[in-house]
């Protein structure tokens, strides 16, 4: 499901042609504009893009996004925790030192 932030109403769905570290290219049924920002929720992730070109392509749309971010579902949802109750200490690998 892709969410763009400009209008929280317009939902599309959309499928991956492309991927790499830094972009990912999909084709949709709508126009998107340039320079919006949109949020891809996808299986266990959840990324936060940014148009950079979208254009006609066979009946379709093809349109290129910039990753901004780019989170899995359960690493959201513990940093939501960590806003609500502040940060869980790390009690893995720590010691007592002998006094």
């Amino acid at each position: 499901m892709i969410t763009a932030f400009q209008n929280d109403d317009a939902v599309f769905t959309a499928r991956f042609v492309d991927l790499s570290s830094e972009g990912v290219r999909i084709k949709l049924n709508a126009d998107l504009e340039v320079g919006s920002l949109l949020r891809l929720d996808f299986g266990d992730d959840l990324m936060m893009t940014e148009v950079c070109r979208c254009e006609p392509d066979e009946g379709e749309f093809s349109a290129g996004l910039a990753i901004l971010s780019w989170l899995e579902k359960s690493e959201l949802k513990r940093l939501r925790r960590e806003v609500v109750a502040g940060p869980v200490p790390n009690l893995a690998g720590t010691a007592s030192l002998p006094g």
